[in-house]
């Protein structure tokens, strides 16, 4: 790393405080003068950096216009043990993080490679829906593994996911968001962000050659609202309709700890119950469509195979791999 982009991220940690140019060398190991041309070439750069006798430096501009050459860096500085080998790049706008991902994963691309996006022009969700991914409201991130498990605990990457995100939005954002089974995370009964997990599987061993975890957090509202057809579904963390880039940073790096440590340290049994700590239709009447029906039924249980397990209103069990859920009342 730079020295400049060493300086940068002392700046923008401080929070709007004056740092020292003796306390920056110090940190840094090297001389004031060599701090000095630092801000000199970031000023260069477009970053407004204020100076002050007896204060020293305070970035206080720029920092927002570039989230692609410099969120990284941000990121980077607050990611943890787990995550700090991650080989991470932001990109302005992208077609799809996860189509974009499974490429380089075919191309032989390591595991905790993690591409960023600002924006995305043909976001995808789950059975081929598209997902609105417009710019400077959300974060549009694909982290690509390389697991050494069996293709049928593939659930354990979306599981995992989903509570990496709902950790880091209590952390972040001080704000208490939930799982509606099995890959959505809801704040006052709408969705606020969308995971999608993709595999390719080894036909002889049944093992996983790779899985592309992709997700969407809608962090401020868009400009204008979103689009009419998914307006009564889905909603974001603020209301506000522009988000800083620390903000995003933060989230970012959070969701990234939470889940290589989960994907390398935590046993299923443990993030089963966690899953379910944080479930809204646990208990609740609920509304499922399958391929080949549709019902009513009470949400009973999450199996370790992240299946939920219902009851339909004639009293009998249903174990669900998959179907569309809602929690509304009223009749078919």
């Amino acid at each position: 790393m730079k020295l400049k982009e060493q300086v940068l991220l002392i700046l923008m940690s401080s929070k709007g405080k004056f740092v020292s140019g003796e306390e920056i060398s110090k940190q840094l190991y090297v001389s004031r003068n060599a701090v000095w041309k630092a801000i000199n070439s970031l000023r260069a750069d477009g970053f407004i950096i204020d100076a002050a006798q007896n204060k020293g430096y305070l970035l206080s501009g720029g920092e927002t216009d570039d989230f692609t050459r410099y969120g990284i860096l941000r990121i980077r500085q607050l990611l943890k043990k787990s995550a700090a080998d991650a080989d991470i790049t932001i990109k302005d706008t992208v077609t799809s993080t996860n189509t974009l991902l499974r490429t380089s994963a075919e191309n032989g691309a390591p595991s905790k490679t993690v591409l960023i996006a600002n924006e995305q022009t043909e976001g995808r969700g789950r059975h081929g829906k598209s997902f609105y991914s417009p710019a400077d409201t959300g974060i549009y991130m694909s982290v690509l593994l390389r697991p050494d498990f069996k293709a049928d605990k593939a659930f354990f990457i979306t599981a995992g996911a989903a509570v990496s995100v709902v950790r880091a939005i209590k952390k972040v954002c001080g704000i208490k968001a939930g799982i509606k089974w099995i890959n959505d995370i809801m704040l006052n009964g709408k969705k606020i962000c969308g995971i999608l997990t993709e595999a390719v599987t080894d036909f002889e061993s049944g093992s996983l050659q790779y899985a592309v975890m992709g997700l969407g957090i809608n962090i401020s509202r868009p400009k204008g609202g979103f689009p009419s057809e998914i307006s009564d579904i889905a909603s974001s963390l603020y209301s506000e309709e522009a988000v800083g880039n620390e903000l995003k940073c933060a989230l970012a790096a959070e969701i990234l700890n939470n889940f290589f440590d989960i994907c390398e340290r935590m046993s299923v049994d443990k993030l089963t119950e966690e899953y379910k700590s944080y479930s809204v239709v646990l208990g609740k009447r609920i509304r499922v469509i399958s391929s080949n029906a549709e019902y009513y039924a009470t949400a009973v249980d999450i199996d370790k195979n992240a299946r939920l397990i219902v009851r339909d209103e004639n009293g009998d069990m249903h174990t669900l791999s998959s179907a569309e859920v809602s929690v509304r009342e009223g009749q078919i």
